[in-house]
């Protein structure tokens, strides 16, 4: 997380009387200046890259319990 993001938290938590979590971000959450998130937008991908709900490399099974795992 970078650190402008970490602040906006912050923030929000402090406008809603929060100290007691403004603590547990500050202890628990590292910043990460160099990360850039990557977003691809699903009505972004051209026809030949397809689509995660067409095709998959793997089978899922739901159990139950209504838990996903790898056939």
């Amino acid at each position: 997380m970078d650190q402008s993001t970490l602040e906006e938290i912050i923030s929000i938590l402090a406008k809603c009387g929060r100290p007691d979590l403004i603590a547990e971000c500050r202890e628990h959450i590292k910043v990460d200046n160099d990360y850039k998130p990557t977003f691809i937008r699903r009505d972004s991908l051209s026809d030949s890259e397809g689509s995660a709900e067409e095709e998959s490399d793997y089978e899922v099974e739901i159990d139950e319990e209504g838990f996903y795992s790898l056939k």
